[in-house]
């Protein structure tokens, strides 16, 4: 099931508008706003999903895999699932874009299927992230438009088009992409890490310890550990923690008490999940709580 709350996880403290959005079982499309500051930060952090990032205006950069791309208007940044990546404001100036995410596991879509082949380049090297400039993407320009405009209607006829039109879109960004080169791209260097990322997304609320996740992919635990902090920066069991902490706080936003909240996300129990709020947002839960809610008022 989507949870959109957790995919805007990595979002900072800054205002965010959602001027439409559509979910569907494939996709989430939205088109939205950012009102933040230089001083907000936005987390590392990576989804289980394929990521399509069309900037309207903004003055950001976007870091993936090692390479910043310093988003022009009307240009496009393509994430593979489980990329670790990190948005940076450069200015006052609000960040405008329409976001395509599209479900990846367990995903046998003709639309993640295509997703996938948008992300083969060059002899069928797989990339994590890839982008184009303006001129490359005029083409998708009215085909968003469309899926804006269906995502939007509160007829159910024309709203019912919108996974045509997500299909649409995509298909002509693989038109795009076999036919131009991305302005710039990157490559994951450890495929090990990426199953590894992979697999974290899709269990960190489970009751996982490093000795089973190690165990599942034939490591040691200390090897387990090194490779992962040399490539993320965080131990194993740090990112799991990160992780949860930050569907935590959407579960806190949504109205859902802290101690449920903790056991959702897979906290055994409350004392540890206070402790790491606190180390990965600065504030206790209940406070962190009132600052979402005058955040909307």
């Amino acid at each position: 099931m989507w949870d959109w709350e957790l995919i805007k996880s990595g979002s900072s403290q800054g205002r965010y508008e959602v001027l439409v959005q559509y979910t569907h079982e494939d996709f989430h499309y939205a088109h939205a706003i950012s009102y933040d500051t230089e001083q907000n930060e936005y987390c590392l952090h990576n989804h289980a999903l394929y990521e399509l990032v069309y900037c309207v205006r903004g003055d950001v950069i976007y870091q993936a895999e090692g390479v910043r791309y310093q988003m022009e208007p009307h240009s496009l940044l393509l994430l593979a699932p489980a990329v670790l990546h990190k948005l940076f404001i450069r200015s006052e100036q609000p960040f405008e874009r329409h976001t395509l995410y599209i479900n990846y596991f367990d995903a046998n879509s003709e639309l993640s299927s295509l997703m996938g082949k948008c992300l083969q380049l060059f002899n069928q090297q797989s990339v994590g992230s890839a982008y184009y400039g303006p001129a490359e993407c005029a083409g998708i320009v009215p085909l968003l438009e469309r899926l804006e405009r269906a995502s939007a209607s509160d007829d159910e006829r024309i709203s019912s088009l919108a996974p045509y039109f997500a299909k649409a879109l995509v298909a002509e960004l693989l038109m795009i992409v076999n036919s131009a080169a991305p302005l710039a791209f990157s490559t994951s260097g450890n495929h090990t890490i990426d199953a590894l990322l992979l697999y974290l997304s899709q269990n960190f609320t489970r009751d996982i310890s490093l000795s089973d996740i190690a165990e599942h992919f034939f490591w040691s635990k200390d090897h387990c550990n090194r490779a992962f902090h040399k490539a993320t920066g965080m131990s194993v069991m740090q990112y799991v923690a990160y992780n949860r902490v930050l569907y935590a706080r959407q579960l806190l936003a949504q109205g859902m008490g802290a101690a449920e909240a903790a056991r959702e996300v897979g906290f055994s129990d409350y004392s540890s999940f206070y402790r790491s709020y606190r180390k990965v947002t600065g504030r206790s839960p209940r406070a962190d709580y009132q600052t979402m809610e005058q955040s909307e008022q």
